[in-house]
């Protein structure tokens, strides 16, 4: 599961710097773009039932299709009605930037044919050349990622990031005072 963890990791490490820039992003919304990151491997869920086809009320699916930009982005659509009204475009905008980050992760994912899955279904079925810099089994990828999100959450939490207040004290509701 190296690949889910550093789907995870890098997915907070750009959503938490991503929210020292972003006047209108904020630490509350890096869970959700977290969210969007591992939303995607959803299709793993091949491995739990055995077979790549799933029926649900009476609809009959590949799990593969979890993978593309088209049904992910239709789950999140659905799924951000239950984030507060006020709330809802940051948090569709940091799900499908997770996602995002997500697919763009998965091209540099070494292939036997040297070609992506038509991940950017429905925009195009193109198996887009992947990258071919690591293998979706390799641990180095999370080695790497993981102190990149220690360190992060080092400076993010002790307020020494860009634009941060250091002298004011920790706020309680989790977000940074601007």
């Amino acid at each position: 599961m190296s690949d889910l963890l550093t789907h995870a990791l890098a997915a907070f490490v750009v959503a938490t710097v991503a929210s020292w820039v972003v006047p209108w992003l904020a630490r509350r919304h890096v869970p959700l773009a977290t969210a969007g990151a591992v939303a995607p491997d959803l299709a793993k869920g091949a491995f739990v039932t055995g077979d790549t086809q799933a029926t649900v009320v009476g609809v009959t699916g590949s799990w593969y299709a979890l993978q593309t930009v088209g049904v992910v982005t239709c789950l999140l659509v659905a799924g951000v009605v239950l984030v507060e009204r006020a709330e809802r475009r940051v948090a569709l905008a940091a799900l499908l930037g997770g996602t995002g980050l997500h697919v763009a992760m998965d091209y540099l994912v070494i292939r036997a044919g040297g070609v992506a899955p038509p991940y950017l279904y429905p925009l195009t079925w193109a198996e887009l050349p992947s990258l071919d810099v690591y293998l979706s089994s390799s641990i180095w990828p999370s080695l790497v990622a993981l102190p990149v999100a220690v360190l992060v959450w080092y400076v993010d939490r002790r307020g020494l990031a860009p634009g941060a207040d250091s002298t004011a004290p920790d706020r309680t509701d989790g977000d940074r005072a601007n």
